[in-house]
């Protein structure tokens, strides 16, 4: 079984692939993870380092790459990023979670100890660095929802209720072997 999971900051990508590690007994392999990481090591923000992306497109395809070599040599993984569903050729669920930009705003302002209109701003320079370079870098509409299985808006679900319902999705999903319409 190999799962991605997408969505925007905030949206809950990195709760779900937590709970769905722990049900199905995955690995979780994080894009966003690996990217705060490159930061540090460089010694930047995530704002500063997404920006010297935009300029640096090694940046985004050697993580790009990176994941796809994982993919290649495992299974019973969940891969978790913006744009694992598209990388992730073999991917047997795609996910995309979304949430308002207030909604994502706020469990990002709780989370790191921010206003809500600080993070605001913060979301939305992120996005636009983020869907330009893929588009440049990539010829994605990051807003092209159509590769993926399930797409759920979190706002309306505590986690638990999320999981729940991706996880009945999944194994739905992995036990089908014919369409369920006639």
């Amino acid at each position: 079984m190999k799962i991605t999971i997408g969505g925007l900051p905030g949206s809950g990508t990195s709760t779900l692939a937590r709970r769905l590690s722990r049900k199905f007994n995955l690995i979780v392999v994080s894009t966003g993870d690996t990217f705060r990481k490159l930061a540090a090591e460089h010694n930047m923000s995530l704002e500063e380092f997404g920006h010297l992306a935009e300029k640096d497109q090694d940046i985004d395809k050697q993580l790009d790459k990176q994941q796809q070599k994982i993919a290649q040599q495992r299974n019973n993984i969940i891969f978790e990023g913006r744009l694992t569903g598209h990388f992730i050729e073999d991917a047997t669920t795609r996910i995309w979670l979304k949430a308002p930009i207030e909604v994502r705003a706020a469990r990002i302002a709780h989370r790191e100890r921010l206003t809500t209109a600080q993070t605001i701003t913060e979301i939305r320079t992120r996005e636009e660095c983020e869907a330009s370079r893929y588009k440049n870098y990539y010829q994605l509409n990051i807003n092209d929802l159509a590769i993926y299985d399930i797409i759920l808006d979190t706002a309306r679900y505590t986690p638990e209720q999320t999981t729940r319902i991706i996880s009945e999705a999944v194994q739905n999903h992995k036990q089908s072997t014919t369409p369920p319409w006639p």
